[in-house]
């Protein structure tokens, strides 16, 4: 990681956002996996499952997403052809239906940001879902969890979580090293990219549907702990700021 100036000595969080801070996932997955099973009826031995997609498919997006499914089930799996209009559709179904905000979230992030936080965001998925799906909280509060992030928003593009890219290139615009920031992950697939970065990582319980299970996972992959609601943070990072 390359930087023109000191680096910054401001405390950074990280943050992942599709079931880190908004329940997206069980919003998004089932829609894309009924194109999908749509898509390739004729050339796939079996539909594939909402279980069998988040046991291998967790976290993953876009074209890495489709490079996956093409070596699980045998076949070539276009990317353009199964994200066509995906976020428009998705921007839909986020209006319809609205979505949910972790709880304590907004309170959690006032209160380290009167500690001196700076936060940033950073996910696989496209910032215009994330955005819409602020619009749409269903507590009202999208616009304030927007505000924290300022100019920070930083989307993976082409080279997708669990390589470390996303984060690197937010380090580096940021002017951040890895001992500056920790970063929050719900999945394997985030947490590899966050950890491979050099980042301390937390992981994110609220969502699963599993969490005991993927708590295991996520402290085997190497995140430093885990948590199921934002109010407990604070406490962890004091506890591993001071190691």
């Amino acid at each position: 990681m390359t930087t023109h100036a000191k680096i910054s000595a401001a405390l950074w969080l990280l943050l992942d956002f599709d079931n880190c801070q908004m329940a997206t996932e069980h919003l998004a997955v089932p829609s894309l996996i009924e194109r999908f099973n749509d898509l390739y009826a004729d050339t796939i031995d079996h539909p594939l499952t909402f279980q069998e997609f988040k046991e291998h498919f967790h976290g993953q997006a876009r074209e890495n997403l489709c490079v996956n499914l093409s070596k699980h089930f045998g076949i070539c799996v276009d990317y353009p052809t199964l994200y066509d209009a995906r976020e428009w559709r998705m921007m839909q179904q986020l209006q319809k239906t609205g979505v949910e905000m972790a709880p304590h979230l907004i309170d959690t992030l006032s209160i380290l940001e009167h500690q001196g936080y700076k936060f940033a965001f950073v996910s696989n998925n496209p910032i215009q879902r994330a955005l819409a799906a602020m619009r749409f909280a269903t507590n009202g509060q999208g616009e304030e969890l927007a505000r924290f992030f300022g100019a920070a928003f930083f989307e993976a593009g082409d080279v997708q979580k669990p390589k470390p890219d996303v984060y690197l290139r937010a380090m580096e615009q940021l002017n951040i090293s890895p001992q500056n920031c920790f970063a929050v992950e719900d999945s394997t697939t985030g947490a590899s990219a966050a950890i491979s970065a050099g980042i301390t990582t937390f992981g994110f319980l609220g969502f699963a549907d599993k969490p005991q299970d993927m708590a295991a996972t996520l402290i085997e992959k190497g995140v430093a702990a885990c948590f199921s609601d934002w109010a407990d943070l604070p406490a962890l990072l004091a506890a591993f700021s001071s190691k």
